[in-house]
């Protein structure tokens, strides 16, 4: 009954051995985003209140695992677009609006590495740059970034994984009393991941 018990004790942690996930040190993460601007609250009493404004880009990261489940991350993006777009021919000078926003953030993230998939949850902190062009003049505000978000990374290879969805609420704030921007960031890419934990 000894030997038994010690059998099933071996192959039961045998199997937890082959179910655990090796962590990477570093994931690297590159792709694609896109941006559902909220203009009723970013353009507030402006000619381009209430359009719809989507900016495509670029999104980056950089996560630095310190154990199998959190990790610091450094994120940066970049997205463009132009507000007004519905005029084809504008009817007017000025009724059409280029929009930018290239944004550096910092914080943590959670992941659940188990199998081929691992999902994961962040929330970031950090500044936003945000350039309009609008009448042949350009104006550059620098603002407080938030996004609270996550997504999941299906493994490839050891070596790389895509990135199919990461959703996050992203918000910028103005100024101590402006009001905070409501947005949607949709990002796919890939990830690739660098040393053992």
């Amino acid at each position: 009954m000894k030997k038994l018990v010690l059998v099933a004790v071996f192959l039961l942690g045998f199997s937890v051995m082959a179910m655990a996930q090796d962590v990477p040190r570093v994931e690297v993460f590159g792709g694609y985003s896109l941006i559902l601007v909220d203009t009723t609250t970013a353009l507030k009493q402006s000619l381009f209140e209430g359009m719809n404004l989507n900016l495509n880009g670029w999104n980056g990261s950089i996560a630095i695992n310190g154990n199998k489940w959190g990790a610091f991350v450094a994120d940066f993006g970049g997205s463009y677009g132009v507000a007004g777009e519905e005029h084809s021919v504008p009817t007017r000078w000025g009724e059409w609006m280029d929009v930018s926003i290239h944004s550096i953030m910092v914080g943590p993230k959670f992941t659940l590495h188990r199998g081929k998939a691992s999902p994961f949850v962040q929330t970031l902190i950090g500044v936003a740059r945000i350039k309009t062009s609008w009448a042949h003049q350009d104006y550059i505000e620098n603002v407080l970034a938030l996004t609270l978000g996550g997504g999941i990374d299906v493994n490839l290879n050891d070596m790389v994984a895509l990135r199919p969805v990461q959703l996050d609420y992203f918000t910028t704030k103005s100024g101590r009393t402006g009001d905070f921007d409501d947005h949607l960031k949709f990002s796919t890419g890939f990830v690739i991941k660098l040393g053992k934990r």
